[in-house]
């Protein structure tokens, strides 16, 4: 009896490397979150107007700092960065398809395979923002957008530039005309 051997693209090869990519991204999502959070900060503090009252120099200082803190941030939750192991990545899909990780591993001899699905990633930005400030930013963008009303992209974008020469943000002006 002649031993068959599965294809390189073979559904379960294709099913075991995009579960690799998956529990990949499920560690270093949390390394992103920083940088998103510090976008959103940004963002949210160009809406209130707080870089109006900043030099170029300062407004740049404030991001440079952002970005080191974010860096850092980043850094500290890659610290248990670890390539999954086959065992671990197998075990994964196996949960994934309601299947023992042994039924997997007798696939690998099968020229027709049944059809695996792949799952989704199941860490989220929670773990890289311990103190869900990503919650504090949308209250307080809200709370800006009822105050103020809406802002101009421009005064949004303007503050990812320091640099930039613009028209100063004017949070509030008293009208008195009357």
């Amino acid at each position: 009896m002649k031993l068959q051997r599965t294809k390189p693209l073979s559904k379960l090869n294709r099913a075991l490397f995009w579960t690799h990519v998956v529990m990949i991204w499920e560690q270093i999502l949390p390394a992103l979150t920083p940088f998103l959070l510090l976008a959103g900060a940004i963002a949210v503090a160009a809406q209130w107007g707080v870089f109006a009252a900043l030099s170029p120099l300062g407004h740049l200082g404030v991001l440079a700092a952002g970005l080191v803190v974010a860096a850092i941030a980043a850094v500290l939750n890659l610290r248990g960065f670890k390539q999954p192991s086959f065992t671990e990545i197998n075990t994964r899909l196996a949960l994934d398809n309601g299947v023992t990780p042994d039924v997997l591993i007798g696939l690998r001899h099968k020229m027709k395979q049944p059809h695996l699905k792949i799952g989704k990633a199941k860490a989220g930005m929670a773990k890289g923002d311990p103190l869900a400030l990503r919650y504090l930013m949308l209250i307080m963008f809200g709370f800006g957008y009822l105050l103020q009303g809406p802002v101009p992209l421009s005064e949004i974008s303007s503050a990812y530039m320091p640099l930039k020469k613009g028209a100063p943000v004017v949070v509030a002006q008293l009208d008195n005309s009357r």
